[in-house]
């Protein structure tokens, strides 16, 4: 009965510290609109991008591909989707107004860092 309880918080440890483990979406992109920097905090993903617009973007992964909304100082906002390449070495994305993730056109990067 030790032996198992011992096994099954083992497991336990293993599933959470690969739950906050970094995701390959973490990092500095280099991107068709400006630098944009992707944390984890946990499940949760927070960036802020800087170029040709400014602003944050907050999302999860779901089905494998970075779900975000994103806001401009200026109270616009939208949504969009990031999916990331085998190599982990650039993303391609969507962004949209409102509740549309791809009615304001692609979001693509090449990674920094």
């Amino acid at each position: 009965m030790k032996l198992l309880l011992l096994s099954l918080a083992t497991l336990s440890f293993t599933l959470l510290t690969a739950a906050a483990a970094d995701s390959p979406f973490v990092g500095t992109w280099d991107t068709n609109w400006g630098n944009l920097v992707i944390e984890q905090k946990q499940e949760k993903f927070t960036g802020k991008y800087v170029g040709k617009f400014s602003g944050t973007i907050e999302g999860t992964i779901k089905e494998g591909k970075l779900h975000f909304t994103w806001k401009q100082p200026n109270a616009e906002w939208g949504s969009g989707v990031f999916t990331i390449s085998e190599d982990g070495k650039s993303l391609k994305g969507t962004w949209g107004g409102a509740e549309s993730a791809t009615n304001g056109g692609p979001w693509d990067g090449k990674r920094k860092k």
